[in-house]
C-alpha cells in the first residue's frame, strides 16, 4: 500500500523559507489500500495539497473514501472546509473519529469551526461528508480491504491512534501522544508492535520536552524508544514543531538514525511505499522552488559524514532564490554547514552559506547530489554591508 504525507507541522502552520524543505502544512495523511481505496487521516492545512492530487479532482470518477480523525484540534482539522471534494454531492466521505470531547459528535464539532463569525459557509455546504462514526477506544473495524484498530493516546482532551492492516503491510499512525503515563505507553507499543511504517509524533527535542509537560507531544527520541521496543521496521518523525527550521529537523533525522537508522521524517510529498518486509520512500512531489536548470561550475566546501573537512568542485544543476542543487564527487554530511561558491563568475564571487537538507544520488552522473538551502538572513546581511 502507498503512504503519501500531505501535510507534517504541528500545532500552527508556517509560510518560512526556513521550513521550505519538510514543508508548513499542518497534519494530513493519504493511505491507499492495495485494493485502491482510500482512507485520509487528520484534515490539517495540507488537505488542500490532497486536494489538488491525483483522482481527487472534479473530473475524477465518484470519490468512495473514509477519514480517520485523531481529534479535533485546530491543526487537525483546519483544512476541511477547504477541501473542494466534499463539495461534490456525488462523492462520499465515512468519517471514524473520537467521540469529541465535552458532547456533540462528530460532525457537530466539525461544524463549530465554520459557524458565525469564524467562516462564511457552514457544515451544511460539505455534502459529500455524509456518515459520522464515534470511535470507542481498543476497538477494530474493517475499511474495505483494511483492518484499522484505534488505541487512545496520552493527549489533553482525548486522541486516538491508529492501525491500518492489510495484506501487504501495517501503517500506524500515532501522534499528538505525550510519553510517561504507563497505561498510555504501553497502548501505543501495542499499536505500533511489528508495524512496517510508524508515523509518531516528534515535535520537541528531548531537552524542551521537560519543559512541556502536559502539552501532549513526544519527541525523536521517544519514536526511537516505541520503533526499538514494537519492532517497528521503518520510523517517520512526524508533527514538527512551528520554531523547528529544516536545519532542526535534519539534526532530529540524524541522531534518530545512530539508535535506529531506518528513520526518516515526514516532508510535504514524500510518498512511502509499503509492502513487507520492505519499506520504499520516494519523493512524489520534490519540494522546490522555481528552478533555474543551468549546468555552473561549483566549489562545495563543509565536513563529511565522519566529521572530515570537504572540499570538492562539481557543477550546479539548478537554482532557486532558497536554495541549489549541486553535484559533486563528494558526499556531506547531511543537516551539515556549507559554503558554495559559483567558480568563472564575477557576479557571484563570494560563497553562499547553507545547511544540507538531502543527499542522494544523480540519476545522470552517479555521483553524489546534494541538496542545499541558503542562510538568506547571512546573504542578504552581506550584500547590504556591500551596498
Amino acid at each position: 500500500m502507498f503512504v503519501r504525507f500531505h501535510g507534517v507541522r504541528g500545532s500552527n502552520p508556517t509560510c518560512d523559507v526556513r521550513t521550505w524543505h519538510y514543508g508548513g502544512n499542518t497534519p494530513c495523511v493519504e493511505v491507499e489500500t492495495p485494493a485502491g481505496y482510500r482512507i485520509i487521516i487528520d484534515g490539517g492545512t495540507g488537505l488542500r495539497s490532497l486536494g489538488r492530487g491525483a483522482g481527487w479532482g472534479p473530473d475524477s470518477v465518484p470519490i468512495q473514501a473514509s477519514w480517520l480523525m485523531s481529534h479535533y484540534h485546530w491543526d487537525h482539522i483546519q483544512g476541511i472546509p477547504f477541501f473542494p471534494p466534499l463539495y461534490e454531492a456525488r462523492n462520499r466521505f465515512q468519517f471514524y473519529g473520537l467521540k469529541p470531547d465535552g458532547g456533540g459528535g462528530i460532525e457537530a464539532t466539525l461544524q463549530g469551526q465554520m459557524l458565525r463569525p469564524y467562516f462564511p459557509v457552514d457544515m451544511s455546504l460539505l455534502v459529500a461528508a455524509q456518515a459520522f462514526k464515534d470511535v470507542e477506544p481498543e476497538s477494530r473495524w474493517q475499511i474495505e480491504d483494511a483492518t484499522v484498530e484505534a488505541v487512545p493516546l496520552n493527549h489533553p482532551q482525548g486522541c486516538l491512534g491508529f492501525r491500518i492492516e492489510t495484506d501487504q503491510g501495517v501503517v500506524v499512525y500515532a501522534t499528538d501522544n505525550e510519553p510517561g503515563d504507563p497505561k498510555g505507553d504501553d497502548a501505543v507499543r501495542h499499536l505500533a508492535r511489528d508495524a512496517d511504517l510508524l508515523i509518531y509524533d516528534s515535535q520537541y527535542p528531548p531537552a524542551m520536552l521537560r519543559h512541556r509537560q502536559g502539552w501532549g507531544h513526544s519527541s525523536w527520541l521517544e519514536g526511537v524508544a516505541v520503533a526499538k521496543s514494537a519492532r517497528a521496521r521503518a520510523l517517520v518523525l512526524f508533527h514538527h514543531d512551528p520554531d523547528s527550521d529544516d536545519a532542526s529537523i535534519g539534526r532530529f533525522v540524524q541522531m534518530a538514525r545512530e539508535q535506529w537508522p531506518e528513520t526518516c521524517a515526514a516532508a510535504e510529498g514524500l510518498q512511502a511505499a509499503v509492502r513487507t518486509p520492505a519499506v520504499a520512500f520516494e519523493s512524489t512531489s520534490p519540494r522546490v522552488g522555481p528552478r533555474v536548470t543551468t549546468r555552473l561550475p561549483v566549489r562545495v566546501r563543509g565536513r563529511r559524514s565522519d566529521g572530515s573537512p570537504m572540499d570538492a568542485e562539481g557543477f550546479l544543476v539548478n537554482l532557486t532564490l532558497t536554495g541549489t542543487y549541486v553535484v559533486v564527487p563528494d558526499t556531506p554530511e547531511l543537516s551539515s554547514e556549507v559554503e558554495v561558491t559559483l567558480l568563472e563568475s564575477d557576479q557571484l564571487a563570494a560563497a553562499m552559506p547553507g545547511h544540507v537538507v538531502r543527499v542522494d544520488r544523480d540519476p545522470d552522473t552517479g555521483l553524489p547530489g546534494v541538496g542545499i538551502v541558503f542562510r538568506l538572513e547571512e546573504e542578504i546581511r552581506r550584500l547590504t554591508e556591500k551596498r
